[in-house]
């Protein structure tokens, strides 16, 4: 990457030109830490802090959270367009991860929402992240839970995203992050793989997951041989179907599942 003064941006200099040359070429991301500047200079401690201090001041690099930055692309001039995808960021942000619930369901078309909140699966607890107009919400799941994720690309840069059958099933699991179930019953559109579908339900070694993925296949009409094995699998209490609608509704006793999302509301996702 070859780095030329803009007439809008002043104070990048030579080591700062240096420094982002460096960072582009070896790290292939636009996202960089303290460490990785320390290594692209071979400096640290004031002269470095000064230098990262500069850069934010002229509108060079953003600061995502702290230690973590972010270049910013030369035709955004001074007026701080962060152009770098939302799902590339994530990437940096935390270990292990991967883009999920209602960003999934966006990303593989199954939902026409679009929000300004960038769901990530993790096993760590964090607070979420505010940064230019995106809000990054870290979810945290069981380390049993968190599996069936894949690498989609953005341009020439790969991220980690779960696959079509996990989104759906984590949808389940958290419907509180999926944007509502009537957005889940859009998966169902496109073309999943059912068996796949049971197998993540029985591996997340969570009731409710069960339960709700059988009375969504049959409110949906889905003819699938794995109805008949969810409802084996199916005991205890009642669940509510969407847990962010309302707490009462009919009782399918066949799934003990109140069912507080009609069937035609669903029906009309299909």
């Amino acid at each position: 990457m070859s780095l030329k003064l803009s007439r809008t941006r002043k104070g990048l200099g030579a080591l700062g030109a240096r420094l982002l040359s460096t960072i582009s070429a070896e790290k292939r991301s636009e996202i960089f830490t303290i460490k990785d500047a320390e290594e692209a200079l071979g400096a640290k401690g004031p002269k470095l802090r000064k230098l990262l201090f500069d850069l934010r001041k002229n509108k060079w690099i953003g600061q995502v959270e702290r230690g973590k930055y972010l270049m910013l692309p030369l035709e955004s001039g001074s007026s701080a367009n962060y152009g770098t995808h939302p799902y590339i960021i994530a990437r940096k942000l935390i270990s292990p991860y991967y883009v999920g619930f209602a960003s999934a369901l966006n990303y593989y078309g199954i939902t026409e929402q679009v929000g300004r909140t960038t769901y990530i699966s993790t096993t760590k607890a964090k607070r979420k992240l505010a940064f230019a107009s995106e809000v990054y919400r870290f979810v945290r799941l069981p380390k049993a839970r968190f599996f069936g994720f894949t690498e989609e690309w953005i341009g020439d840069l790969k991220f980690n995203i779960s696959d079509r059958e996990k989104t759906v099933i984590d949808c389940l699991y958290m419907p509180q992050y999926s944007g509502g179930l009537t957005e889940v019953a859009k998966a169902f559109r496109k073309e999943l793989d059912y068996e796949k579908l049971y197998k993540y339900a029985c591996d997340m070694d969570d009731m409710a997951v069960i339960k709700r993925l059988g009375c969504l296949l049959e409110d949906l009409m889905i003819k699938t041989s794995i109805i008949e094995r969810l409802l084996r699998l199916v005991g205890g209490g009642y669940c509510l179907l969407d847990p962010s609608g309302p707490k009462t509704g009919r009782q399918n006793r066949k799934w003990r599942v109140i069912e507080n999302i009609p069937k035609e509301e669903l029906r009309m996702e299909l």
